[in-house]
């Protein structure tokens, strides 16, 4: 655990975490940034608490808006990882239909030789 002292709003609180002092720090940065935006917007009439649930409230808005962008990207994904599939599927049959059509193809060339030697005993003299 780590027990890291950051600022917002001008007060020293210390956190508790299993998040490197780093992270934890930045997201203290992030809060306090927050913060200062939205006191900065209420022209200092909004008291601490007032401005705490402001911020608590557009992080939480933050938070739902990526979310949701996060399940489109998740659903898009999921249909593209399935109209691969489709596409291999199809890649498949098409490559086994090649295949018959090679060896339908091998066989016909065998079948013209053969015709063609069967044409030139025909017209050989005896």
């Amino acid at each position: 655990m780590n027990k890291v002292k950051i600022r917002i709003a001008g007060k020293d609180h210390w956190i508790v975490g299993t998040e490197s002092e780093e992270y934890i720090q930045k997201i203290g940065l992030y809060v306090d940034k927050k913060m200062s935006d939205v006191m900065k917007a209420g022209e200092n009439n909004l008291s601490t608490v007032m401005g705490s649930v402001l911020v608590s409230v557009n992080i939480a808005d933050d938070y739902f808006k990526e979310r949701d962008r996060a399940n489109q990207q998740k659903t898009k994904m999921n249909e593209m990882e399935k109209q691969i599939k489709d596409l291999q599927n199809k890649l498949n049959a098409l490559e086994a239909k090649c295949s018959k059509l090679e060896e339908e193809k091998e066989n016909y060339k065998l079948k013209l030789v053969e015709r063609e030697t069967e044409l030139r005993q025909m017209k050989r003299p005896y």
